[in-house]
């Protein structure tokens, strides 16, 4: 057996750590927060969740019950469309899927609350072009060839981040930080696939014979063989890795309208991210926000969120619901609606999670208040396991 590298022997080790981890944890939420949040229309500056983890407000880290330990993943923005042909081109269409994994882990000890984990998001954009076909056939070598070329062009971006969050109460309140550190990589250009192939066939075919020709020609091709005509020129534009610290803040404090604390209290929220403005290709802003959660029942929740992201001009807001119903025997269901405005655009958007036991499928759908279709829609599709 090959003996391990150091390298393979850190991530044996915390593969086994998690298994053990698994092994002695107990079930114990049914969302995957990025799609909660998501489905709520982004709020998350003032809620608390069980499975407070990576993405909200690291004060509510101190909500966590149990331990939380998840495992998940996020397609979105699954899209192939053929395009309009135009000058000498022959078929055109373009490409795109993201694809966000994620892993966290968090727990409360006594007043302090603690998370760590790892979220990624690749956004992966090509278009595809077929140009400048050229067939020649000569009838007295009896020799066809053709040469056509290929151009990709492609957009990718991976964003991969280690996050540590820590939160303690402090009285009624929580005051929570999180850090991240950052590494995107970057690539843009264009590659140029030419592809050549050439076919001789025998002078007992019949060329008045198109038919005839044509099989003939198919027949000589083989295709299989041709794979090493295809030839590749590279033509990257921006190729860039960038590796950033950056840190959040967050705090969270109920409030009562009485003084025997009797009913449900409204709970609010401040949340600054990005405060240290890494350098990073796809940049992320100072962002600023306050938000009001309340619960008044355990099953229903609702919140806003107002926050400014400097550098940008007006005021953003989210609104968002959600109504949760879960059994003894650990099956769970969860429905949320939400309403999220930026500079830019406004969104509609609306989620559904069914929990059997330690599997959650949730589904979330962010819609702009635009002529576009649903097709056209975000789609947010999870598998969370939970252990």
């Amino acid at each position: 057996m090959a003996l391990l590298k150091p390298f393979d022997i850190q991530y044996f080790t915390t593969i086994v750590a998690f298994c053990t981890l698994a092994a002695v944890i107990p079930s114990s939420s049914i969302a995957n927060e990025m799609l909660r949040i998501a489905g709520m229309g982004g709020t998350r500056i003032a809620t608390s969740a069980e499975d407070a983890g990576i993405f909200g407000n690291p004060a509510s880290l101190v909500h966590v019950k149990h331990h939380n330990l998840a495992f998940g993943t996020v397609a979105e923005n699954v899209h192939w469309a053929e395009l309009p042909k135009h000058g000498t081109t022959q078929f055109a269409a373009e490409a795109n899927i993201d694809i966000s994994p994620t892993v966290y882990y968090s727990h409360t000890f006594g007043k302090w609350g603690a998370s760590a984990g790892y979220a990624a998001k690749f956004t992966n954009f090509a278009n595809f072009t077929f140009e400048s076909t050229r067939a020649e056939y000569h009838r007295n070598a009896r020799q066809f060839s053709a040469t056509t070329d290929l151009f990709t062009h492609y957009d990718l971006l991976q964003e991969r981040s280690w996050v540590i969050g820590l939160s303690r109460e402090f009285g009624k309140a929580a005051m929570g930080l999180r850090l991240r550190l950052l590494k995107q990589v970057v690539n843009r250009g264009t590659v140029i696939s030419t592809l050549n192939l050439e076919a001789r066939h025998g002078p007992e075919v019949d060329v008045d014979a198109p038919e005839k020709l044509i099989e003939a020609i198919v027949e000589e091709l083989q295709f299989g063989d041709r794979v090493r005509d295809i030839l590749h020129e590279r033509q990257p534009t921006l190729e860039r890795t960038v590796n950033r610290l950056e840190l959040d803040f967050g705090f969270q404090r109920p409030v009562w309208f009485d003084t025997e604390q009797t009913t449900a209290p409204l709970l609010i929220g401040i949340l600054f991210e990005n405060l240290l403005r890494a350098d990073l290709v796809e940049p992320r802003p100072l962002r600023f926000g306050i938000g009001v959660a309340y619960e008044p029942q355990e099953w229903i929740t609702v919140a806003t969120d107002i926050w400014r992201d400097f550098g940008q001009s007006g005021v953003n807001f989210a609104i968002g619901s959600e109504f949760q119903k879960t059994w003894k025997n650990g099956y769970a269901i969860a429905f949320r609606i939400g309403l999220r405005h930026t500079t830019a655009h406004t969104h509609f958007t609306t989620g559904i999670a069914f929990a059997l036991g330690t599997l959650s499928t949730e589904y979330t759908l962010v819609h702009p208040l635009t002529r576009l279709t649903i097709g056209e829609a975000r789609h947010l599709l999870a598998l969370t396991l939970r252990l």
